[in-house]
C-alpha cells in the first residue's frame, strides 16, 4: 500500500478510537434491574417505618 493511503487508515482509526473512547468515559445510571430492586426495598424498608411514624404522631 502506498504512505498516504496507510496515513489516511490511519488516521481513519484514530478518529474511531477517539469516539469509542468517548462512549465509554459516558457516566453509566443505575441499571433497571438494580433499580427495581432498590425501589423494593425502599416499600419494604422505609414503608413500615415511615407508617409506624405517622400513625404514632396521630
Amino acid at each position: 500500500m502506498s504512505e498516504p493511503t496507510n496515513q489516511e487508515i490511519l488516521n481513519e482509526l484514530r478518529k474511531i478510537n477517539h469516539k469509542l473512547d468517548q462512549i465509554d468515559n459516558k457516566p453509566k445510571g443505575i441499571s433497571a434491574p438494580m433499580a427495581i430492586v432498590a425501589l423494593l426495598l425502599g416499600f419494604v424498608i422505609l414503608g413500615p417505618i415511615i407508617s409506624m411514624l405517622i400513625m404514632s404522631l396521630f
